[in-house]
């Protein structure tokens, strides 16, 4: 199953914006994305700093195969569904 993480804080403007769009996705892509929020503010996965994240909102697409994608900014909703049906 592939993975999506986003990466945001509370007090970022366009991830507010991004996380209606991440809300609007999710339930398209239920069963077949694992989705995954975290906040940078709050991060003790080491997962922010594995990916190196100097700009949020930022994405991250984990595929089957191991292989990853990343993002940094605020994605249309076009610009998410793309990323997760590549």
């Amino acid at each position: 199953m592939k993975k999506l993480i986003k990466f945001y804080a509370d007090w970022c403007g366009p991830c507010q914006t991004y996380a209606k769009i991440w809300d609007e996705i999710t339930p398209e892509f239920a069963g077949q994305v694992e989705f995954i929020n975290i906040d940078v503010d709050k991060d003790t996965t080491g997962l922010a700093a594995k990916y190196k994240v100097r700009n949020i909102p930022f994405t991250v697409l984990i595929k089957e195969d191991g292989s990853e994608i990343t993002k940094a900014g605020l994605l249309t909703k076009t610009d998410l569904k793309e990323l997760i049906l590549s």
